[in-house]
């Protein structure tokens, strides 16, 4: 899955208490008395944390951290591998720590709550220097009095660098431990400020949940839909605009002729053959049907093979679709190049006529080499696997034409050979006969452990390459196998 980042939440220094409207600045105070009696009402507990000072406490992330993994960690319901998945916290997301842990963290971020393996994330101090490396999470001091003046060093008697205003916000560079100053950066300038002065805290970005990256999938493909409905709707509306101008052009340049029509219907051939060419010129219209003699039909077609579904007639047309081998689909005319148009989705849409047929296809067992181990199998796989690079990437979907994910993908090649495999990457991995990877040969499965847990696999080619559903950037792709990282299982299921 590839990464996105979302709108920034923002955060005291030491949330342990979360609200639900606007989020609690907490002043950075004086760190240096561990007896000190504090009140702070509701926030009691928090005085009483910054001013109990350590090193990890001086931190702005104190309780909170941002996700280190490569793309992103899932986020479970439950502290284990095979817990239900509520949400995904991609690579430089912020959370706040509900319950620390050694290897699972409950965390919430956004509108999740749940645990994440400790291996891909980071909290307090070590969160602060990762954020120096990402846009997704920053520590900002908000300016809480009329004026407030920054120093060159963390001391009263430093030269003044500068002088900002109540609700400047400054950028945080640290918070010195058992000291009441704040070292800060603001248009270029670096210095210090006293603690007592701003409002600390860490903007970032949130997680996002299963539901809301559904959602926004949902609305990308309509999306999508929308604009080609729209583009075709415009070609088919353009050249009637144009047809009808052009009468109106020859009227006004032959006022003449219109004089005379008695004339006009005795005139020889030669003239009546003028209008032809008129009526000719539509044809350097771009669109392609205008140009193209198409002859009408309605009939039920099926594919061949997996086929790409095209605007217009042409194979570099924009692709607006695609049907998998067998699919079925009315075909409403015959194009004279050897396309054939087609109703895709209540539109109009074009395939290329040598992967239709007329004839409705029988179901057979599929056939295949099944000697010398699974090495001709395999192999067959891996060359229908080949024919879907370029294809989309589509989490939860299962389509080598219209989009599948990592494990639909691979679970739709080994259907066409005849093998029911399990829907999910992790019961993939529990499904087949667990091999070293080194073993591995072209058509097994090789798993990927981003964070702690199974959360990738591909098709492995026996050529040092796998053929995967890898992102929605990258859609089906043919890569070594070491992309983003060394694969930690290989399973056999073609014995």
């Amino acid at each position: 899955m590839g990464k996105f980042k979302f709108a920034p939440c923002a955060f005291g220094l030491a949330a342990a208490v979360v609200f639900s409207a606007n989020p609690v600045g907490v002043h950075a105070a004086p760190v240096t008395t561990t007896k000190m009696e504090v009140s702070y009402g509701d926030l009691d507990i928090q005085g009483k944390i910054i001013y109990t000072a350590t090193e990890e406490v001086a931190s702005p992330f104190y309780k909170k951290g941002i996700s280190t993994a490569e793309d992103c960690v899932m986020i479970r319901k439950e502290p284990n591998a095979e817990s239900e998945a509520v949400g995904k916290l991609y690579s430089g997301a912020g959370f706040e720590v509900v319950e620390d842990g050694k290897e699972w963290i409950r965390i919430q971020s956004g509108s999740c709550e749940g645990y994440v393996s400790a291996q891909y994330v980071v909290t307090g101090k070590d969160a602060e220097k990762a954020a120096r490396n990402t846009d997704s999470a920053s520590s900002y001091a908000k300016v809480i009095e009329a004026s407030v003046e920054i120093k060159a060093q963390a001391s009263d008697d430093a030269e003044v660098v500068a002088t900002v205003e109540n609700d400047a916000v400054l950028d945080v560079i640290e918070v010195l431990p058992e000291s009441e100053w704040t070292k800060v950066q603001t248009n270029g300038i670096e210095g210090y400020v006293k603690n007592h002065t701003v409002e600390v805290g860490v903007d970032y970005a949130a997680a996002v949940s299963i539901e809301e990256e559904a959602e926004r999938e949902a609305a990308e493909s309509k999306a999508a839909e929308e604009t080609v409905k729209e583009t075709e709707t415009a070609e088919e509306t353009k050249t009637p605009a144009e047809e009808t101008k052009a009468p109106e052009e020859e009227t006004e340049a032959s006022t003449e002729e219109t004089k005379a029509p008695a004339e006009e219907t005795e005139a020889p051939v030669e003239e009546t053959e003028a209008p032809v060419e008129e009526t000719e010129a539509p044809a350097e219209d771009p669109v392609v049907e205008d140009s193209l003699y198409i002859e009408d039909t309605n009939e039920t077609v099926w594919t061949t093979d997996a086929v790409n579904v095209r605007a217009e007639a042409d194979a570099s047309s924009a692709r607006v679709g695609g049907l998998d081998k067998n699919s079925s689909i009315t075909r409403t005319g015959v194009c004279e190049n050897g396309w054939s148009r087609v109703d895709y989705n209540g539109t109009s849409a074009y395939i290329h006529s040598d992967y239709l047929t007329t004839s409705e296809p029988v179901q057979e067992e599929p056939s295949y080499d099944n000697s010398s181990s699974n090495s001709g199998v395999g192999q067959q796989m891996v060359s229908f696997a080949r024919q879907f690079i370029g294809n989309p990437y589509v989490y939860g979907g299962t389509s080598l034409t219209n989009g599948a994910d990592c494990s639909g993908f691979v679970q739709s090649i080994y259907s066409n050979f005849g093998y029911s495999i399990p829907r999910t990457a992790t019961t993939q991995y529990a499904f087949g006969r667990k091999i070293a990877v080194e073993e591995a040969q072209a058509g097994d499965l090789l798993f990927y452990s981003y964070y702690g847990e199974i959360e990738h696999v591909a098709l492995y080619t026996g050529e040092g390459t796998i053929v995967h559903a890898s992102t929605e950037e990258t859609g089906i792709i043919e890569t070594p196998m070491d992309y983003g990282g060394y694969p930690s299982h290989a399973v056999r299921i073609i014995e």
